[in-house]
């Protein structure tokens, strides 16, 4: 069979969870799924590696006799899978499945505690959901969804995708648990940002206290790759106090490879686990944390007290900077941390600002930097960044103010930092650390003397306030007309990017140079997007821009072709990353259309969305199992895609009808023939009613006219309704049935592919993204030029003066009316 794509295996993954998904939440149910991945993963590992042994032994010339001695040491295999954990008897299990289970991960750490221990038994399959637990079918059926799922290592496309896909169930259970995923979960574009900001080299020692899941132990070795760095002399460690996640975390370590990870279960603060020879701390070269916000801790029986400095309350939610204190207590002399903290540790009093001068008098603060609010799970407050760093800490006089709160890209439930918004923000700490100007409203090194003034308050605004300037208004303008000229050229930046767009859109006067006038044709917002939308200037911008990237497109083109296996030696996808970057910056440097953060967000953004493509062809190749559905669907059968979007079109239609029939204060005003539920069963009462009658008057020989009418309209009535309801019973049955045919077409389409035209449609994709990616860009850049010439029409296009003329002829109108009507 071919291999596994990332897409395809987190689908078969999201498959198991719908077995799951009626019975219970996401958050519960989520220690099944990495349970039961993981005896997966380890009995395919296993009979993959004794298979190999197998016949390395045969080949060595050993007897037959001797090779199952031999095939039994547990000492052979990287996990040794016991008979009862082995997944040749989980696949059959029908009954006691629960208890069945429970004991196979028992008998799975119990065989590798070196690895293992405490990660699974505390797993429970038979655990009570409410009032009762999962039955043996529903675990049975959970089972044969693994059943499906190959996870040797032949079936992957490249060797990390198990641990991808791993992060992938990660997030979709944070996405779904809420204020909860906090406790395991730090959102992947926040912890890019701090290890860019921390900037970890090979062999360093890399620390985080709070682990949750191990995000940001993992991100630090990718980006030591992306580096073009050996990241395997790096030495990780964390602590999480909560039992589960530190399982998940531990799971994540091993299925991404890094069995070397030194994880440990403890609350940090009390108890730090990670020693040296001596038994005192172990000190790091780096160290990166997001906190539990808030909390309170112990002082009693607290384990290497003189971490501690400063001692904050006990109560009262102040853990915030004890958890700093620890980082700096475990930092090499010259070593660099970065932590999340809420805002209220940089201006509120007592003992927190005690702390916050103990930090700034001996140099260790470098930087705070203000995040948008939103980025995090389950908390909508604003949160910043504490970058202590304590290399040259006795000559540092400034600490660096970064306030990026305002930069941000808004989601339904929470926010996020943009590729773009993270390349500023490292871009201008990297430049201010080396002495580098400040950034006005945006960044500013502040005098450890002017912070001293201030009693040690380190409220961002304070020193670097990014509030919009106050919008102008011209009262001139306001009453006689024309828009001031000085606020047109406010807009340079789209004047000269768009040639003489500024002559389109404003008419100069002969006489005043102070304003100007929007042209007669422009007498509204609609009239200004129609000259906007079809400007030349904007037309010949952007397809200079485009043809720019189309050429640096083709440059670069033999780079990713050369990214395929060739001749033994496996692409390095992070070498094509370092090389796109660097060259695109380059190819689009003498544009002004995007700032330089924006060229490298995008390509960014375009590279982390294609990285598990980029890697399938790096270590497999040019395979058909790349091309995605949808892309096969339109080429080979486009009537078969547009019969189905047209059915689920009509589907959803049709349920929303269905939806709105049931809703209070129901009128079919468009005469669709839907009716509520309840008048449903009204109408059928009384048809059963209507036909009683009609029937009795029969039999006493009456007139059944009325009934018989009035059941006929009843009957139509329901037919209208039924019908419609027949109709989407049947879309949805035709959509099922379709669904599984375009599966068995896409599969016999992709079969007749080869490699040659998998490359060719391949790279017609990337291309084609790759151009969508930055037009999306250029069209955002195009609506603010818009919304800008929309705003000064808005203020000065109706003068005070025409406003007071429609008044006094309203007011005239109306009395006219008074008179007609005879009230005067």
């Amino acid at each position: 069979m071919s291999k596994l794509t990332l897409n395809q295996l987190t689908s078969l993954l999201f498959r198991a969870c719908d077995d799951l998904r009626g019975n219970m939440d996401a958050s519960e149910y989520k220690e099944y799924i990495f349970g039961m991945l993981f005896l997966k993963r380890l009995s395919d590992l296993f009979d993959q590696e004794r298979e190999k042994l197998a016949l390395e032994l045969k080949d060595r010339g050993m007897a037959e006799t001797d090779i199952p001695a031999q095939l039994s040491n547990p000492d052979k295999y990287t996990f040794f899978v016991p008979e009862e954990a082995h997944w040749s008897k989980i696949r059959h299990l029908k009954t006691n499945v629960g208890t069945s289970l429970n004991k196979a991960l028992e008998a799975l750490e119990d065989q590798n505690v070196d690895a293992l221990q405490d990660v699974l038994k505390h797993i429970n399959f038979n655990r009570k959901i409410g009032q009762r637990s999962l039955d043996d079918d529903t675990l049975s059926n959970f089972i044969q969804n693994f059943e499906k799922i190959p996870l040797r290592d032949e079936n992957f496309e490249f060797p990390d995708l198990l641990g991808a896909a791993y992060e992938y169930l990660i997030k979709f259970f944070a996405d779904s648990a809420g204020k909860k995923a906090g406790e395991f979960y730090t959102p992947a574009d926040v912890v890019r940002t701090l290890v860019e900001i921390v900037d970890p080299q090979p062999s360093m020692s890399i620390y985080d206290p709070t682990c949750g899941s191990g995000g940001m132990l993992i991100q630090t070795r990718d980006y030591i790759r992306e580096c073009g760095e050996d990241p395997r002399d790096l030495s990780l460690f964390g602590q999480e106090s909560i039992g589960t996640t530190w399982s998940i975390c531990k799971m994540n370590m091993l299925l991404h490879g890094i069995s070397h990870a030194n994880i440990r279960q403890e609350d940090t603060i009390r108890r730090p686990q990670h020693r040296d020879e001596t038994n005192e701390l172990k000190r790091f070269d780096r160290v990166l944390a997001n906190p539990p916000f808030s909390q309170n801790y112990i002082k009693k029986d607290m384990e290497y007290p003189g971490r501690f400095a400063v001692w904050l309350p006990e109560k009262g939610k102040k853990a915030d900077l004890m958890f700093v204190q620890h980082m700096l207590a475990v930092l090499k002399a010259n070593g660099k941390m970065a932590t999340i903290m809420p805002h209220g540790v940089l201006f509120r009093g007592g003992e927190e600002k005690e702390a916050r001068k103990y930090f700034i008098e001996r140099g260790w603060l470098e930087a705070v930097i203000g995040l948008p609010a939103g980025l995090f799970y389950g908390t909508g407050i604003p949160a910043c960044v504490l970058v202590m760093n304590k290399q040259d800490a006795s000559n540092r006089k400034h600490v660096m103010f970064i306030n990026a709160d305002r930069e941000y890209r808004e989601g339904k439930a929470q926010n996020f930092l943009r590729p773009e918004d993270i390349s500023k923000i490292v871009h201008v700490y990297r430049t201010m650390t080396r002495g580098g100007p400040d950034v006005s409203g945006y960044a500013r090194r502040v005098p450890i003397s002017e912070i001293e003034a201030e009693e040690y308050n380190c409220n961002i605004r304070r020193y670097v306030d990014n509030a919009p300037p106050p919008e102008p208004q011209d009262v001139r303008a306001h009453l006689h007309g024309g828009v001031p000229v000085v606020e047109i050229d406010a807009l340079e930046h789209f004047w000269k990017n768009h040639s003489g767009m500024r002559e389109r859109v404003f008419i100069p006067r002969d006489t005043d140079i102070v304003y100007a006038d929007f042209p007669p044709e422009i007498t509204d917002r609609r009239a200004l997007a129609e000259v906007v939308n079809s400007d030349p200037g904007i037309a010949k911008t952007h397809g200079a821009f485009l043809e720019t990237l189309e050429e640096w497109w083709n440059d670069n083109l033999s780079f990713i072709i050369a990214l395929a296996p060739s001749n033994g030696q496996k692409g390095n996808v992070y070498a094509l990353r370092r090389q796109l970057l660097g060259s695109i910056a380059k190819a689009l440097a003498n544009q002004n259309l995007l700032n330089e953060h924006q060229i490298r967000g995008a390509i960014a953004n375009y590279f982390e969305f294609f990285k598990p493509e980029f890697k399938s062809i790096a270590f497999s190749g040019w395979g058909p199992e790349l091309i995605p559905d949808d892309d096969i669907l339109q080429s080979q059968f486009p009537d078969l895609l547009a019969e189905m979007e047209q059915n689920s079109l009509r589907i959803t239609e049709l349920t929303a009808l269905f939806t709105a029939a049931d809703e209070e204060e129901y009128e079919d005003s468009d005469e669709t023939g839907i009716l509520p539920s309840n008048e449903v069963r009204t109408l059928k009462a009384q048809l059963k009613e209507a036909n009683a009658h009609a029937k009795l008057a029969k039999r006493e020989k009456l007139d059944p006219t009325e009934y018989t009418t009035h059941a006929k309209t009843i009957e139509e009535r329901l037919a209208r309704h039924k019908k419609l309801e027949d109709e989407a019973r049947q879309l949805k049955a035709d959509l099922r049935v379709t669904e599984k045919k375009k599966e068995e077409l896409v599969g016999a389409a992709r079969e007749k592919i080869d490699r040659d035209e998998a490359r060719r449609v391949i790279l017609d994709r990337l291309h084609r993204l790759l151009i969508q990616t930055y037009e999306g860009y250029l069209r955002a850049d195009q609506r603010a030029c818009l919304a800008s010439l929309e705003n000064l029409h808005m203020k000065y296009a109706v003068t005070a003066k025409i406003i007071e003329s429609k008044q006094v002829e309203a007011a005239r109108r109306l009395k006219g009316f008074l008179v007609e009507l005879g009230y005067e």
